[in-house]
């Protein structure tokens, strides 16, 4: 405990743990001042958006029923299909009432985990990776020889330092959200299921932290661990195109996706589409949804960190750090 609590007061006085957190809260704030037009909008911007609506309204009512006969006359696709592609318009879809707080809540929720992953990974990465670059880890393990206790103190504290982070960073902004709800006089509707999405993406920056924390170490820089996510990218737009369509070759890959997975984490569940030619040129297809489960998601992120971590304590255990 003592040596976790002075690798957080080391954290805590790095220049890019602070300019993290400074950013962070910087986008909380203004969040809430993107969605404050939505939120809480003025007489006047409800009255236009209810003349727009009306307007859009008449015109579908007008222009449905042809569109409709035309696209089914030209192969276009069933009666059914056809009604799809031409949906009514809707008062949500013109903001002439205030979306439910659900809504605009798990938006923030979003965002702020989002932002808060990429802080998360780039403080771990750069706390060890610091340490390696300025040769500061050997001399600290010349007071400390017992190496797996440095390194689960490190680990410990980016942790702990990154759940604070997230934490902060999305019950800010989903109380804040909920304070400009409830001052509209609308009801915090699903405020529980927000919540619940909260504390999952909590969970998800503290493993951020750590992952960046792992990869660094490994690398021995934190530019490394940095580049992996771009090199993770890259890859991922080359091979994307094997992966749409049922038949593809790597057609089984989207369930094993870090992108997908921290969606059904967030999310407690997530679907994706994937495609199946019902032409021999491939001009016509069929989308086949298929769905990634809450607790595939879970049982997949505790294997990546379980594996990340074990791997990189007995690197760290033999590895020469001079």
């Amino acid at each position: 405990m003592r040596l976790t609590g002075a690798e957080l007061d080391r954290l805590r006085s790095r220049r890019v743990s602070i300019v993290a957190a400074v950013v962070v809260l910087a986008v909380v704030a203004l969040f809430q001042i993107l969605i404050h037009s939505e939120v809480a909008p003025t007489a006047e911007a409800q009255a236009s958006a209810r003349q727009a609506y009306e307007a859009a309204q008449q015109s579908w009512q007008a222009q449905h029923t042809q569109s409709v006969a035309e696209c089914v006359q030209q192969g276009g696709g069933t009666q059914e299909e056809c009604e799809s592609y031409d949906p009514a318009p809707t008062e949500a879809g013109f903001q002439v009432t205030p979306p439910p707080f659900d809504e605009i809540g798990l938006s923030g929720v979003s965002t702020a985990t989002y932002l808060s992953v990429f802080a998360a990974f780039l403080v771990g990465a750069s706390f060890i990776g610091a340490e390696y670059a300025t040769g500061s880890l050997a001399n600290w393990l010349t007071f400390v020889p017992q190496r797996l206790r440095v390194f689960t103190s490190k680990a410990v504290a980016v942790l702990l330092a990154s759940a604070l982070l997230g934490a902060v960073a999305v019950f800010a902004t989903t109380g804040l959200t909920a304070v400009q709800v409830a001052g509209h006089g609308d009801p915090l509707v699903r405020s529980g299921h927000v919540l619940a999405a909260g504390g999952r993406a909590v969970v998800m920056v503290a493993l951020a932290g750590l992952g960046g924390y792992v990869i660094a170490l490994l690398t021995r820089h934190t530019v490394a661990a940095i580049a992996a996510p771009l090199a993770y990218g890259l890859v991922r737009t080359v091979v994307g195109g094997y992966m749409q369509d049922v038949d593809a070759p790597l057609a089984w890959l989207p369930p094993y996706l870090p992108e997908l997975n921290l969606q059904a984490f967030l999310e407690h569940g997530a679907t994706y589409t994937q495609y199946r030619s019902t032409l021999a040129d491939g001009s016509d297809y069929t989308e086949i949804e298929k769905h990634v489960s809450f607790a595939h998601s879970s049982l997949y992120w505790l294997t990546l960190a379980v594996v990340a971590v074990v791997s990189a304590a007995l690197v760290f255990r033999r590895r020469d750090v001079t």
